[in-house]
């Protein structure tokens, strides 16, 4: 038994390597052109790209691993249905379920494996990356000007554009701000129709050419009636000591992807707790409305409102009229409060499932490995039948399946219409209710239906004349 369970392993490892290369490197052709761009456009030394490029593989291999395992179990075991071994295998006694066990252990491991992995591995070798970017981002500042957002090249200065060409440096709308001091209330705005980023690399300066804009600015901050505007065809704009040298930092603040199990169970839970101050601050702003209003409705204190008119040149009804104009002001500003804090709440609870996502996405995915050799194995038996182009074709469909229903609870999780566990958890439920009937269907014997037959059978129905019978 030891050499058919070895025999199998065998089998199942080569694709599995083969598969796991080839959607690493699918994954990676996004990474491979930012690379190429870091190098060749960019100027970046070739060793800080490549860093990028090893560190951005930390992702990918968390994605990559379970779906080599159903790639390496039908190549692996359907070439063994192929070649008429598992017949031989069940003829000896052996069931199809004694013969797949070993591929759920090697799973099982693999799952145990990527578990660690997305603990220790993938979150540091997040950190480093986006701490590496950063600090090509301070190298080069021009390399984080991104099209529809905010750039800060340096304390006082600001920019954004709306559209941007890599290769020409190119800009349009163009929105840039600039600040006398740190913190100045009311900096320098800059607008332009287009314009062109020019970077000087051996004078170590950006130059910045506008085209069709309008300066605004308040020379006297305290004097509003100072406000000028100035109309331009060009201005230029020169930025000194923009290309520093690089020089490695330590950044402590950390996103969801890069935090371990334990950070991201303390980060859940300190959104909780302001989940919590939330709704206290919400029950004590809801008491005080309460008890100006019961101060109305119990006599002791409508009569301590009433008898405050005595011995004032107020009449009753004034003093009655200012209580009530104050107790309106106070339920408005109740009310902008509560939805203040109902916003406020709102962004918690979008911060707490962000992280509740990311925890339970760390064992949904490497599970996933076991719930693949599950419809793996019987998909497997039916493509050495139907041929490989329709084991292909499932395997396609199961990881459109997996990664819509994902993604797609990632989503509805975000933005709190899914409970993150359910979100995450959901496509193995769904896999595995499919693959446990497909698959005690095989070991009884059974077999799955015959799809190359279907759809010939299609085939021919489509093909024969309109009228024949």
């Amino acid at each position: 038994m030891h050499l058919i369970n070895r025999h199998l392993l065998t089998a199942t490892a080569g694709p599995f390597l083969f598969g796991w290369f080839v959607i690493t490197f699918l994954l990676m052709i996004d990474v491979l052109f930012r690379y190429v761009d870091l190098f060749v456009s960019k100027g970046v030394p070739f060793v800080l790209a490549t860093r990028v490029l090893l560190l951005s593989l930390g992702h990918t291999f968390a994605l990559s691993v379970p779906m080599a395992v159903l790639v390496g179990v039908l190549m692996g075991v359907g070439q063994l249905a192929a070649d008429h071994e598992i017949t031989a295998m069940k003829a000896s006694g052996l069931s199809l379920w004694a013969l797949a066990r070993p591929l759920f252990v090697a799973a099982a491991l693999i799952a145990v494996t990527q578990t660690a992995y997305n603990h220790y591995v993938y979150p540091r070798s997040n950190h480093t990356l986006v701490n590496l970017l950063q600090d090509i981002g301070r190298q080069k500042p021009m390399l984080e000007i991104r099209e529809q957002q905010f750039t800060d090249l340096t304390d006082r200065l600001t920019i954004f554009v709306r559209t941007k060409d890599d290769l020409t440096g190119v800009i349009g709308d163009v929105s840039i701000f600039e600040k006398a001091q740190p913190g100045d209330a009311s900096p320098r705005l800059t607008i332009a129709e287009r314009g062109r980023i020019v970077p000087d690399h051996t004078n170590n300066l950006l130059r910045i050419e506008l085209e069709d804009g309008e300066i605004h600015e308040v020379p006297d901050p305290e004097d509003p009636d100072t406000y000028q505007l100035t109309r331009f065809r060009q201005h230029n704009m020169v930025l000194e000591n923009m290309e520093q040298d690089f020089q490695v930092s330590e950044r402590s603040a950390r996103g969801d992807r890069e935090m371990d199990l334990k950070e991201l169970g303390a980060a859940a839970a300190v959104e909780r707790g302001h989940q919590a101050d939330v709704r206290s601050r919400v029950r004590e702003l809801s008491a005080t409305v309460l008890d100006g209003q019961w101060r109305v409705l119990d006599p002791t204190g409508r009569g301590e409102i009433v008898d405050s008119a005595t011995g004032s040149d107020r009449s009753r009804v004034e003093v009655a009229d200012s209580f009530f104009r104050s107790t309106r002001q106070l339920v408005e500003r109740a009310l902008e409060q509560d939805r203040y804090q109902s916003r406020l709440l709102e962004s918690y609870r979008v911060k707490e499932n962000k992280y509740r996502v990311e925890y339970q996405k760390k064992f949904a995915i490497p599970v996933a490995c076991i719930v693949f050799v599950l419809l793996g194995v019987p998909m497997a038996v039916a493509g050495s039948r139907s041929g490989r182009g329709i084991s292909v074709s499932l395997a396609l469909a199961v990881y459109l399946i997996y990664y819509a229903f994902l993604m797609g609870g990632e989503k509805l999780a975000d933005r709190g219409r899914l409970d993150p566990v359910v979100a995450m958890w959901a496509a193995n439920v769904v896999l595995t209710a499919i693959g446990i009937p497909l698959f005690a269907r095989t070991v009884r014997e059974g077999s799955l239906p015959d799809l190359s037959s279907f759809f010939k059978r299609r085939g021919a129905r489509a093909s024969a004349p309109t009228g024949a019978a």
